[in-house]
């Protein structure tokens, strides 16, 4: 059963799954399986992941995939 820890507010919501998309595109796991191993409703995490990519794109940002192997402790963080 999905557990169900979503912040009360809409601006918590957004947070939240800004977040939980942000570790998808780390995870290297399919959308099913990333669901299943956090607890997350798939539907619910599909919508959001259209959502915000959605409104990422007319704010000009996107998502991008990258090896999360390829990262050392040594990176520089990547800001906007």
């Amino acid at each position: 059963m999905p557990n169900y820890h979503y912040a009360p507010t809409r601006k918590g919501n957004r947070e939240f799954w800004t977040r939980q998309v942000q570790a998808y595109h780390l995870s290297g796991l399919s959308q099913k399986e990333f669901c299943q191993k956090n607890d997350l409703i798939y539907s619910s995490f599909g919508y959001w992941k259209r959502r915000l990519e959605s409104s990422a794109k007319t704010e000009g940002i996107e998502f991008v995939e990258i090896d999360a192997a390829a990262i050392s402790d040594n990176s520089a963080a990547v800001t906007r």
